[in-house]
């Protein structure tokens, strides 16, 4: 085993229970906004007393249904104040939450509810409840818009009573099994604690300072850890209010709209989003200006490395970019970088307090910690697997440990190697690529057995017909396909010659006119890509690479050799 790397900070006592965020936030900050939700041309607020009375209610109304400690509750919806009401109700009374995401299909919908042992279900319109087997649930199922007419009976119940019940769950008690994305096989439920959760937040309390009162602005699932539980229960325990962005991160235009009426002090998103974001700041001064208003503390990122070329414009700005690196099973963050203008690609930073990490002889990134998942729900075989023998957990990422922290190389599972027997880390190869192009949203390496790799390019539809600027760009500025596939094959041509490791330069690519989506499950909801189903997807290009037979790719492709 390698260097084991561990915080100086230690994170003292915290919160006992999620109950408690809502007990405290309260007491302090009753009057001040909680939550902001957009309806019409302007955002509604509701404030900390509003909030937690609608959660006391909720709680009560689940009370009253039967529900006992460490019944399963399933939430089948998109991110919505009632989700949010019944979700923290459902921890808070040692309930435990099982998200589900609201597109996957029916047919996989039904496993995991099976799968699940739900007690209850909580699901958003009519027309998904009519796609579900719900045979055991047919007396315990809601539809959002029933929720809101709970929060508004205005029958007396006996407070007391629901806050003797949040006052008894502990530490350790599950409050959530989130499924993973999927990027393998079934979704695998992750089994978090109220423990797991809280000890991320006071973590992140120790090291960001945060006051309370600040604005976010969430458009990140909340059945995804990313969203769900390190953006959400950031605002929720640091006292902040939490505004949902309508835009769910696929209309740039109703993002930037919500972003100029919100002003979010702190911003979490995806490499995707930032880089449609700059490509709009680099070409018109109002969009600048609205994203990097004068309140802008630091954005985060996650879920993959953000290219400097989109990195550079928030360090002119003087905005922070801080990086996370961490699982699911993880709570999610293990790692973060420090909060400065200063960025090296691929390090993700440093361990939060009283989070451990070490290599395994491989290079496999071990992790112990208070924010390690308590285990796979039914999945003992899968448990057996996840941990070393003396209980680090396995994270699947290959990585180094530098001066400047961890340095991810790559998903263990991608790692391949060529005709020569050279071994490959793909994700190194693809953000060195990324880092230089604009205009590349997606790029998957691959090439097992081969001469060299190969790599499908999927650009940035959106941002191809937008001029940029070409100092600013940094580039020739390509407008269309044609002119991005010419352009990109010089630039590739360029970094091949930089590259001193000659095996890992890319001679043949496919630049493929086409969206990645979650819906087809290309996508992780994080949006990572998910190489199965990319091979499924994409199996005829994939195939006119590795035979070297470009006559017979599909219109929408554009092969480049170099």
């Amino acid at each position: 085993m390698g260097t084991n790397l561990v915080s100086d900070k230690v994170l003292d006592s915290y919160y006992p229970n999620i109950g408690t965020i809502f007990l405290n936030n309260l007491k302090h900050y009753g009057d001040k906004p909680a939550f902001g939700n957009r309806v019409g041309s302007a955002f509604e607020y509701k404030n900390w007393k509003e909030f937690c009375e609608d959660i006391f209610r909720f709680s009560d109304y689940l009370i009253k249904k039967g529900l006992e400690k460490g019944d399963r509750v399933g939430l089948i919806t998109t991110n919505s104040y009632h989700r949010l009401v019944c979700e923290m109700s459902v921890m808070a009374c040692g309930f435990v939450s099982v998200p589900i995401f609201s597109a996957y299909p029916a047919d996989l919908t039904n496993k995991l509810i099976d799968f699940s042992d739900l007690s209850f279900l909580v699901v958003d319109t009519q027309a998904k409840k009519d796609q579900l087997n719900l045979e055991k649930l047919s007396d315990r199922c809601i539809l959002l818009d029933q929720i809101e007419k709970v929060l508004e009976d205005e029958t007396p119940f006996e407070l007391n009573s629901v806050l003797a019940i949040f006052n008894s769950v502990v530490a350790e008690d599950t409050a959530l099994i989130m499924y993973t994305s999927g990027t393998t096989n079934f979704p695998k439920g992750v089994m978090l604690s109220h423990s797991n959760i809280l000890s991320q937040q006071k973590s992140l309390e120790l090291l960001w300072e945060l006051g309370p009162s600040l604005r976010y602005l969430c458009y990140l699932p909340w059945h995804h850890s990313f969203g769900g539980l390190f953006e959400r229960f950031l605002a929720l325990y640091s006292g902040g209010c939490l505004c949902i962005d309508d835009s769910f991160g696929k209309n740039v235009d109703r993002l930037l709209e919500n972003f100029d009426m919100v002003k979010p002090h702190i911003y979490f998103s995806v490499p995707r989003i930032y880089q449609e974001i700059i490509g709009r700041v680099l070409s018109d001064k109002k969009t600048k200006d609205i994203f990097f208003h004068k309140e802008l503390q630091f954005v985060f990122t996650a879920a993959a490395p953000l290219p400097l070329s989109t990195s550079k414009i928030f360090t002119e700005k003087k905005i922070p970019v801080i990086e996370g690196w961490g699982l699911t099973e993880t709570s999610p963050c293990c790692t973060l970088t420090e909060r400065s203008l200063e960025r090296t690609p691929g390090v993700v930073g440093f361990p939060l307090p009283e989070v451990s990490v070490k290599l395994a002889n491989d290079g496999e990134i071990l992790v112990k910690g208070p924010n390690v998942m308590k285990g796979y729900f039914r999945c003992p075989e899968e448990n057996a697997k996840a941990f070393t023998e003396d209980n680090w957990f396995k994270t699947g990422d290959v990585g180094e440990i530098t001066e400047d922290g961890v340095k991810i190389l790559s998903r263990k599972d991608r790692i391949f190697k060529l005709a020569n027997a050279e071994k490959l880390f793909p994700v190194p190869i693809e953000e060195n690529v990324r880092k230089v192009c604009h205009y590349i949203k997606y790029i998957y390496v691959f090439g097992s057995g081969q001469v060299a790799p190969l790599a499908l390019v999927f650009p940035n539809l959106e941002l191809l017909d937008t001029k940029l600027d070409k100092k600013e760009g940094g580039c020739a500025s390509p407008c269309g396909m044609m002119e991005y596939s010419n352009c990109f094959s010089s630039c590739l041509d360029k970094i091949n010659n930089e590259l001193v490791a000659k095996f890992e330069r890319i001679k043949n690519a496919v630049v493929i006119e086409r969206e990645l989506s979650i819906e087809n499950r290309e996508l992780t909801p994080s949006m990572k890509l998910v190489p199965r189903i990319i091979e499924e997807n994409y199996r005829e290009y994939i195939d006119c690479l590795v035979n070297g037979t470009p006559e017979k790719l599909p219109g929408d492709a554009h092969y480049i050799s170099i």
